[in-house]
């Protein structure tokens, strides 16, 4: 069943999620933070990223995370912006932003699961 046809599934206005994953050895960042990490405050109407905070990432990389996934739905954004990434992206960086962003797609999908799981109960 999708989440927007369920009028009795109730989750806040907007909600939070975040991913992480570790920097490569061969990175500067990694000495300092070495982990870098993404959130996204995803609207629980629509399912739309409305916001994007990134630790440990570089002003022109935030940039670009920020054009391709604000306004689109996740589940079209987060596959989207690894295309990005890939296409984009010539750094050892690159395999650490890819993971964070699936590691905030699965923490999305526990989320959702959980308020599912949540209105069986009720």
């Amino acid at each position: 069943m999708d989440i927007m046809q369920n009028q009795n599934f109730i989750l806040p206005e907007t909600f939070i999620i975040s991913g992480s994953a570790r920097l490569p050895e061969n990175c500067t960042a990694k000495h300092v933070y070495g982990n870098i990490s993404i959130e996204l405050e995803i609207d629980s109407k629509n399912l739309t990223i409305l916001d994007v905070s990134c630790s440990s990432i570089p002003y022109l990389s935030e940039k670009i995370l920020n054009k391709s996934l604000i306004g689109y739905k996740i589940d079209d954004a987060i596959f989207k912006t690894v295309k990005e990434i890939e296409r984009r992206f010539f750094s050892p960086t690159k395999r650490a932003f890819i993971a964070a962003l699936e590691d905030a797609y699965k923490w999305y999908k526990i989320a959702i699961t959980t308020q599912k799981e949540k209105e069986n109960d009720n």
